[in-house]
């Protein structure tokens, strides 16, 4: 079984600290365990720590001033949330929400900041993490503005596939994270009514979906996006 510490050195900011460095995390940070569909924080929080993600599924996700939800990003295992505010004057902008049972360590952001100030290498790797995250909303923006339905759902899929996915026989690739067509919605900025059209409107021996599961043939996807 996995202890803290082996959750720790898998997170993508520490994955380059020495054993010592991820010891004298671990003695820092508590575990956190969130049942599915929990809110951890909200527009308004005071963002005070850092949350490394364990073992589970978090959607980042904002609500605009006419009620619809839009969802920035889900994250696995390994992953880190949080850091986007940490740093930043005023309250927290989005919403971080379970959507599976979790799991977190939280670290504190003065304890943080004093990591950085020791281990260069850190705030390095979250300028990265950062730049990151920016090229991700900046895409999702241009595809929000620019790109149809189907396109973006198309897009979508290839990303979860990558992200969450689970290679099975004959090139399928099974997307472990269970979505609704209502969920799909959120994360493109769409109606579930036009997702669930464009979802039946794929070849079958390119998307599937049953009950919450979607498969797909990620290479099949690609070219059917770019003819």
């Amino acid at each position: 079984m996995k202890t803290k510490f082996d959750y720790l050195a898998e997170i993508n900011l520490l994955t380059e600290l020495s054993a010592e460095d991820i010891a004298a995390i671990d003695a820092l940070v508590p575990i956190m365990s969130y049942p599915a569909n929990t809110i951890i924080y909200e527009p308004g929080d005071k963002i005070q720590q850092i949350f490394f993600l364990k073992r589970g599924r978090v959607q980042l996700f904002q609500v605009t001033p006419e009620g619809k939800q839009l969802t920035l990003t889900v994250l696995g295992d390994g992953n880190i949330f949080g850091e986007t505010d940490l740093f930043a004057t005023g309250a927290g902008s989005c919403y971080a929400k379970t959507v599976a049972p979790t799991l977190v360590c939280k670290m504190g952001k003065a304890d943080l900041a004093r990591f950085m100030e020791q281990r260069p290498r850190i705030a390095l790797k979250l300028v990265e993490i950062l730049s990151q995250e920016i090229r991700k909303l900046q895409a999702l923006t241009t595809m929000l503005l620019l790109e149809d339905v189907k396109t973006r759902i198309g897009y979508l899929l290839l990303t979860l596939s990558d992200q969450f996915g689970q290679e099975e026989d004959h090139g399928w690739v099974r997307i472990d994270l269970k979505l609704t067509h209502q969920e799909v919605a959120h994360l493109i900025g769409a109606t579930r009514e036009s997702v669930s059209l464009v979802l039946s409107e794929f070849p079958a021996d390119t998307v599937q979906t049953e009950r919450g599961v979607i498969r797909v043939q990620p290479k099949r996807l690609e070219n059917l996006l770019d003819d």
